[in-house]
């Protein structure tokens, strides 16, 4: 389907283009820092773009880190709120619209049985989702082709990224000496992609190994 290459294509572009360096200026937490100063009252919509493409290519953590060095806590977490629940249901509606239909007739038999599991308290799954990943696309992405109700993505989606938001502005609160040195940090990208990918397989053993145990 034409919705299914497009976003084939996307996914090519945006790995062809994280490969070759085109995203470093994202993990420049000093740089981003002051692009949205420089850009005076229109720095607060700088931000919130910076971020939603960041959040796209899973580098979200940077901007929110840099917003605690713009702005007082409380107002650096009202504008990464916003940028992470605009991120996420952009995805959503995104990958609903493309692919859902196809992706639900692709839906192999043990990604089936997780769905059931996750419809019968998709807002409890999702608040775990969001603990544990935070904002992340392929969690919406997920979301979007399962039988999940539009509207209990919504508020565990809401609900969700509140706590992981306001921990992550709390770190770049932490002192711009720890921001520059987390934003020097030359780390490749597919070491990001291992260290999540090992972050996830951990907690998808561990929540496996706790609904086999017995009672």
């Amino acid at each position: 389907p034409r919705g299914i290459l497009l976003v084939a294509g996307v996914l090519l572009l945006a790995a062809g283009a994280w490969a070759g360096g085109v995203f470093d200026s994202l993990q420049d937490v000093e740089a981003i820092r002051a692009a949205v100063e420089s850009a005076g009252p229109w720095g607060p919509v700088l931000y919130i773009l910076v971020a939603m493409a960041s959040f796209a290519v899973f580098l979200l953590s940077f901007p929110v880190w840099a917003a605690a060095a713009i702005w007082p806590v409380h107002v650096a977490f009202v504008y990464s709120f916003i940028a992470s629940v605009l991120g996420s249901v952009l995805t959503y509606a995104l990958t609903y619209g493309l692919g859902r239909e196809w992706a639900r007739e692709r839906v192999p038999q043990s990604l089936a049985a997780w769905e059931a599991r996750l419809e019968a308290r998709p807002v409890f799954a999702l608040l775990t989702l969001r603990f544990l990943l935070w904002a992340n696309p392929l969690v919406d992405m997920l979301l979007a082709v399962s039988r999940v109700p539009t509207r209990a993505y919504l508020v565990g989606t809401v609900l969700g990224l509140l706590w992981p938001t306001a921990f992550q502005v709390g770190i770049g609160a932490g002192g711009s000496a720890a921001l520059g040195y987390l934003g020097d940090l030359d780390v490749p990208w597919w070491q990001w992609a291992l260290l999540g990918a090992a972050v996830g397989g951990a907690a998808a053993w561990w929540y496996r190994a706790r609904r086999l145990r017995p009672v």
